[in-house]
């Protein structure tokens, strides 16, 4: 059976981090190990992790990148897979994490993902559901909808980090990306540079975590982030994407937009609307858009796990 770890990057969250570890602890299929990242100075996650019985690493740098990279570094398995401390997994995830990559047809498959059922509390949350899910399109929007997908698995551009696990010898963390904390559009940059190398990314909404979202720390909060939080999930996008479609996005931003990086058309569209939350999107947008849009012609550098030195260079166009 090929062997799995499970990384959880928590910061104080210790009552969510107590009840993933407690959906971790209770596979069907026990992980090979569970592996709780923390910072040094979180003694209220190191008290939860060690009563827990789990292996607890500590890292110094802030954000989800450092985090995930020291853990996957920490991790002694073939599949390194990956759960936020605010998500449960359910108690087949690792089984079907397993026959998913033991496939014989999945042997180029770098990655896999599923689904978050979001929780308002205990409560879930009423959604509509769809087919297109994890795609990037030509203009560098990303059209998500982990949370919302059906059908059998497919093929994606983009997995979700809070539901999602890789092959270990596909595995590179970008390095660069801007943010303290959640570091917006990460997944895009792994996912891009799993592609560039051939590997297939897999979303199967059967394979599924309960998600109930907690408060970020930093400045990205979740329903009003800050200025520069804006700026730096712009940026990461734009830096995320290879060299001829940033300049696409970086045309589409300006041009047309999106609720999240509006362009001259969306925002006109917001003036006639009075949607003031749109209008404070765009100069953050913009400016955090063009700072990695002048950084083109320098992709970015990626670290894969057993690598102490910068990988590959970032996507191309396939």
């Amino acid at each position: 059976m090929i062997s799995l770890s499970l990384v959880i990057p928590s910061y104080r969250r210790p009552a969510s981090l107590e009840a993933a570890l407690r959906a971790a602890l209770a596979q069907e299929v026990p992980f090979e190990e569970i592996i709780v990242v923390a910072r040094a100075d979180d003694r209220d996650t190191h008290d939860v992790a060690t009563h827990a019985g789990v292996h607890l690493v500590t890292v110094d740098e802030p954000g989800v990148i450092a985090a995930m990279l020291t853990g996957a570094r920490h991790a002694t398995s073939d599949i390194i897979g990956f759960c936020d401390d605010d998500a449960r997994v359910s108690s087949e995830w690792s089984r079907r994490v397993r026959s998913l990559f033991e496939d014989p047809r999945n042997a180029w498959v770098g990655g896999v993902g599923g689904r978050d059922l979001l929780f308002d509390g205990d409560v879930p949350r009423t959604t509509t559901l769809t087919n297109d899910v994890g795609r990037l399109t030509v203009v560098g929007r990303v059209v998500g909808n982990h949370h919302r997908g059906i059908g059998g698995p497919r093929d994606v551009d983009v997995l979700k980090g809070v539901n999602c696990a890789y092959r270990r010898v596909a595995l590179a963390f970008p390095q660069g990306l801007r943010g303290d904390g959640a570091q917006a559009h990460f997944e895009v940059a792994i996912g891009q540079h799993c592609r560039q190398n051939s590997w297939r990314l897999i979303y199967d909404p059967s394979l599924k975590v309960e998600h109930r979202p907690d408060d970020r720390v930093g400045a990205d909060h979740r329903t009003a982030p800050r200025p520069n939080a804006i700026a730096d999930s712009a940026f990461n996008l734009e830096r995320s994407l290879p060299t001829t479609r940033a300049t696409r996005r970086w045309l589409y931003v300006h041009l047309v937009g999106d609720g999240a990086c509006p362009g001259l058309l969306r925002c006109a569209v917001a003036l006639v609307r009075r949607d003031r939350a749109v209008l404070q999107r765009r100069a953050p947008s913009w400016r955090g858009t063009t700072d990695a849009w002048r950084q083109r012609r320098h992709p970015l550098r990626f670290i894969a796990v057993d690598e102490e030195s910068p990988s590959s260079p970032a996507p191309t166009d396939r």
